[in-house]
C-alpha cells in the first residue's frame, strides 16, 4: 500500500465508499408536485417488516463493499508475495556472485537505465571477463521453444526486448571510454533454475546456477585499469536508483585500496588488450572525494588512483599503450574508443571502410562480425590469402568466444570451390593441367606475336588473362579493347590487344578441350551459380583486403546477400593492393555512396615507422576502387610518436645473417622483448625458407606464417610480404632491404619497368607497415653469387 495508508488499486478493481458510525434508517422522502402546495404532509411509517427489508438491502451492500476490499487485499497480497519472491531471487543471485572467489566482478544493483527518469536495471556486473547487464526472473512456468522465451502461454518477447534495450544503453554509456558495444553481454536470469543455456536474439537466457560458470568461461578480458575506467562511467551514465533511507558508504581512497596485481608476462593472452582479475568487491556509491570535479571541462575525464585530471587524449594514449604491452595477438583486436561505434553501425546496404595502413581497418571488420553475431546473424568473413582464415578465427575466439561458430573464416577460393562440390563439379578444377594449356597456348600463339617486343614476361600476359579479362568477367574483344586496365600502367596499342586476346581464346580453346578449369573459371562459375541460386547460407559478408580480389570474385561474395541491409561490408585500401590487376566497385555493382567510411589515423605504426614505410611509395600514384587515382601522399593523423629504424649495411649474406640473429636477441634478452611479436618478412618463398634455417641454427624459435594460425606463441613469424598482409607486430626485420625492387631486367622495356617496380614498392610499404614499434633493415653491399634473388612468387 502507498505510504500515506490510501488503498492501492488493481486495474480494474471498484472502490466502495464505507460509512461510518451505526446504521441510520433511510431519510424520508419528499415529494414532488406540479400543481399547488397544500402545506406539509407527513408520510406514514413504515412497517416493522418493511424496515427490517430496508436494513437487509443496507447490509448487502456493506457486504458487498467487504467483499470487494477482501478481494483487493487477496490481489495486493499475491502482489506482494510475488515481488518479495522476485526481490528473493536477485539478492540469491547477487549473493551467489559476492561468494565467487576471485571471479573479479563487481556487482552493481539496482541502477537506473540511462536516458530514463525512472526505470531501473536488475543488475549489472563489471569485471575482467567484461559487463553484463542482468535481469533476474523469477517465473515458475519459463520454457523456451522455437527459440523464444515463453512464461506459461505467452510470449515474453516484451521482455527479451527490453533487455536488449537496456544493455544498448549500457554499451552507449561505455563507448566513450573505449568499450565495444559487443562487450556489453545481456542476460536473463531464470531464478531457480539450472541447466539452461540459450541465446535469444540480443540475449542469452541462463539459469541461475548456471551464471556463475558463464561468467567463468568467458575468461580475462580487461584490464583492471580498464575496469576501473568502466566503473567510474557506469557511476556516472548508470547510478544508482534513489531510495530515501539509503546510507552512502564512501569508497576507499585510492590509496587504501589494495594495489591491482601486474599481469605476468606468461599469462595467457586476452582480447582487446584487456587482462588480469581483479580482487570481487561489491561496488558503493563514489564519495565526493573521487568524483571529478564540477567544474572541469567536458574534454576531461577522471581516472582512479590520480590527484589530476586526464584529458581525453591522454585517457586514450594510456588505453593504447595498455594494449602495446599485451602479445601482439591481443594488439591485433584493440580496438580505439572512436571506432567503437562503427562496429555496430547500422547500414542500409553494401558499405567500404578505407584508409590508409594501420588506421584499424581489419579491427573493425572483426568488431563488426562479433556484433552480426552476437545478434544471431550467420556471417561470413573473407579475403584473398588462405593463410588468414585460421588467424581471424582464433582472433574471434578470444574476443567472442560464444559467437565465433556463426562465423565462418575462409579465403573467396575455398568459398567458390565449396558452390562447385555442391553442384558436383569440384573434380573439374585442376589448376596444374590449366598451367599447361597456358604454356602451350603461349608457345603456339604468344611467342610470335607482338606481344614479346613489350619486353614482359609470359607471366605480365598470363596474369592479365586472369585479373582483366577473366578476372573482371569480359565476355568479347570489343569489351577489351576499349577497357581502362585498372591497376595495369603498361599502354597497350590495339594490335597488342588483339594479340592478347587470340592468346586467349587459344588458351580456352585448349582448356576447354582437357574439360578443367582453372582458379579464374571456378569464380566465374561459382558467382553464376550462386547468382541463379534463392537460398543463401549467410545473412552478412565482411570482405577484408577487398583491393586484392578480382572484380568476379567481389561480385560472388556481394551475390550471397545483394543489396540488403547490414549484408555486405568491404575494407581495404588500394594502396596496399599487392597483386596485379584491379577494378572498381561500380563495376562490380557494389554501390556503397553514402556508406563509405573513411579512417584517417594510424594507430599502429609509431611516428618514425610510418615516415620510413611512406618514403617508399610516397611518389606513386594509386587507384582506391573508386575510379579516381590518388597520389602516394596521403595526409595521416599519427598517433604515437617514437619508433625506431635501424638500417645495417652488411658485406654479404653470412653478416647480415649474423647481424640479424643478433639483433632478435638482443631484443629478447635485453628488452624483455617477446619471439612472438617479431617477425621476418622476405620477398619470395625461397628466402622464407631460408631464414627458418638461418635462425634454428642460432637456436632461435621460428615458425611460417603458413603455419601461424593466430595464437601466441613464443616463435618468431618468417613469411613473405604477401602473406603478412592484415597481420601486426611488435618488431620487424626486413633483410635485402636495397635488393628489392630488383634493377631493370635486360629485355624489360621501360613502362614495363615501371609497372613491375611500383607493384613490388606497395609490398614492400605493406612489408614495413606491418611493424609497430621498430623495423631492421638489412642493406647488403654488393649481392651475393650464393644467394641470387629469386623470381618472385604469385598470389598465395
Amino acid at each position: 500500500m502507498p505510504a500515506d495508508g490510501s488503498p492501492t488499486m488493481l486495474p480494474g478493481t471498484a472502490v466502495p465508499t464505507l460509512g461510518t458510525g451505526s446504521p441510520q434508517p433511510p431519510a424520508a422522502v419528499t415529494p414532488t408536485t406540479s400543481g399547488p402546495v397544500a402545506g406539509p404532509r407527513r408520510l406514514p411509517e413504515p412497517s416493522a417488516l418493511g424496515q427490517a427489508v430496508l436494513l437487509g438491502m443496507e447490509i448487502a451492500g456493506v457486504e458487498r463493499q467487504i467483499q470487494h476490499l477482501s478481494d483487493t487485499q487477496r490481489q495486493l497480497s499475491r502482489h506482494r508475495r510475488r515481488w518479495e519472491a522476485g526481490g528473493r531471487a536477485e539478492q540469491n543471485v547477487a549473493r551467489a556472485l559476492l561468494v565467487m572467489e576471485d571471479a573479479g566482478w563487481h556487482v552493481l544493483p539496482d541502477r537506473r537505465w540511462p536516458g530514463t527518469r525512472r526505470a531501473n536495471i536488475d543488475v549489472i556486473l563489471a569485471g575482467s571477463g567484461g559487463v553484463f547487464v542482468v535481469d533476474v526472473k523469477n517465473w515458475r512456468e519459463a520454457a523456451i521453444e522455437r527459440g523464444r522465451l515463453w512464461r506459461g502461454d505467452a510470449d515474453a518477447d516484451d521482455d527479451i526486448r527490453k533487455l536488449a534495450d537496456q544493455a544498448a544503453a549500457v554499451a552507449e554509456v561505455l563507448a566513450d571510454a573505449g568499450l565495444p558495444p559487443t562487450e556489453v553481454v545481456a542476460l536473463l536470469v531464470l531464478a531457480g533454475r539450472r541447466n539452461i543455456r540459450e541465446p535469444i536474439d540480443e540475449v542469452t537466457v541462463l539459469g541461475e546456477y548456471d551464471l556463475a560458470r558463464e561468467l567463468a568461461r568467458r575468461g580475462a578480458r580487461l584490464t583492471p585499469d580498464m575496469v576501473e575506467r568502466l566503473l567510474e562511467q557506469l557511476e556516472h551514465g548508470c547510478p544508482p536508483m534513489p531510495r530515501a533511507a539509503d546510507p552512502v558508504v564512501p569508497r576507499a581512497p585510492a590509496a587504501a585500496r589494495p594495489p591491482t596485481p601486474r599481469r605476468d608476462q606468461t599469462d595467457p593472452p586476452i582480447a582487446g588488450g584487456r587482462t588480469s582479475t581483479p580482487k570481487l568487491s561489491a561496488r558503493t556509491a563514489p564519495s565526493d572525494t573521487d568524483r571529478p570535479d564540477p567544474g572541469s571541462s567536458p574534454g576531461q575525464s577522471w581516472a582512479p588512483g590520480q590527484g589530476s585530471l586526464l584529458s581525453r587524449d591522454e585517457l586514450w594514449r594510456e588505453l593504447l599503450d595498455a594494449a602495446d604491452r599485451e602479445p601482439i595477438e591481443t594488439w591485433m583486436t584493440w580496438l580505439h574508443p572512436t571506432q567503437a561505434r562503427l562496429a555496430g553501425r547500422r547500414l542500409s546496404g553494401p558499405a567500404r571502410v578505407r584508409g590508409p595502413a594501420g588506421t584499424g581497418k581489419t579491427v573493425v571488420a572483426l568488431h563488426r562480425a562479433k556484433h552480426l553475431a552476437t545478434r544471431g546473424d550467420r556471417v561470413l568473413f573473407t579475403s584473398l590469402v588462405r593463410t588468414l582464415g585460421p588467424v581471424y578465427r582464433a582472433l574471434l575466439t578470444r574476443m567472442a568466444p560464444d559467437h565465433v561458430e556463426r562465423i565462418e573464416f575462409t579465403n573467396v577460393h575455398a568459398v567458390a570451390a565449396r558452390c562447385l562440390r555442391d553442384h558436383g563439379l569440384s573434380g573439374r578444377h585442376q589448376q596444374d593441367a590449366a598451367d599447361t594449356c597456358f604454356w602451350r597456348a603461349w608457345a603456339q600463339v604468344g611467342r610470335n606475336s607482338v606481344l614479346p617486343d613489350l619486353g614482359l614476361g609470359h607471366q605480365y600476359w598470363r596474369d592479365e588473362i586472369a585479373t582483366v579479362i577473366k578476372g573482371r568477367g569480359l565476355t568479347s574483344y570489343s569489351q577489351y579493347a576499349s577497357l581502362a586496365r585498372v591497376g595495369r600502367s603498361t599502354p597497350l596499342q590495339p594490335t597488342h590487344r588483339r594479340a592478347v586476346w587470340d592468346l586467349y581464346e587459344r588458351y580456352e580453346r585448349l582448356r576447354t578441350e582437357r574439360k578443367v578449369l582453372d582458379r579464374d573459371d571456378v569464380l566465374l562459375l561459382a558467382r553464376d551459380l550462386v547468382r541463379a541460386s534463392s537460398e543463401t547460407p549467410y545473412d552478412a559478408v565482411i570482405v577484408d583486403e577487398v583491393q586484392d580480389l578480382t572484380c568476379v570474385g567481389l561480385q560472388l561474395l556481394h551475390a550471397f546477400v545483394g543489396d540488403k541491409p547490414d549484408g555486405l561490408l568491404v575494407v581495404g585500401d588500394g594502396q596496399q593492393s599487392i597483386y596485379p590487376g584491379g577494378f572498381t566497385l561500380a563495376e562490380a555493382g557494389v554501390p556503397v555512396v553514402g556508406r563509405s567510411t573513411v579512417l584517417t589515423r594510424n594507430y599502429r605504426n609509431r611516428a618514425e615507422i610510418l615516415r620510413y614505410a611512406q618514403t617508399v611509395i610516397v611518389d606513386d600514384s594509386f587507384d582506391d576502387l573508386d575510379g579516381t587515382p590518388e597520389h602516394g601522399r596521403r595526409e595521416v593523423d599519427i598517433d604515437r610518436p617514437g619508433g625506431e629504424i635501424a638500417e645495417v649495411t652488411v658485406p654479404d649474406a653470412a653478416a647480415q645473417d649474423a647481424a640479424l640473429c643478433a639483433h632478435l636477441t638482443q631484443l629478447h634478452d635485453n628488452r624483455d622483448a617477446r619471439y612472438g611479436d617479431m617477425a621476418v618478412l622476405v620477398s619470395t618463398n625461397e628466402a622464407e625458407s631460408r631464414w627458418l634455417r638461418v635462425l634454428a641454427g642460432c637456436d632461435i624459435p621460428a615458425v611460417s606464417l603458413k603455419q601461424y594460425d593466430g595464437t601466441s606463441r613464443g616463435f618468431v613469424k618468417i613469411g613473405t610480404y604477401h602473406r603478412a598482409k592484415a597481420l601486426d607486430f611488435a618488431h620487424v626485420c626486413i633483410p635485402d632491404r636495397n635488393l628489392f625492387p630488383g634493377p631493370r631486367r635486360a629485355s624489360e622495356s621501360a613502362d614495363a619497368f615501371h609497372e613491375r617496380t611500383r607493384l613490388e614498392r606497395r609490398q614492400l610499404y605493406v612489408a614495413i607497415t606491418r611493424a609497430r614499434d621498430s623495423v631492421w633493415a638489412g642493406i647488403r653491399q654488393g649481392p651475393d653469387p650464393g644467394h641470387p634473388r629469386p623470381a618472385q612468387t604469385g598470389p598465395v
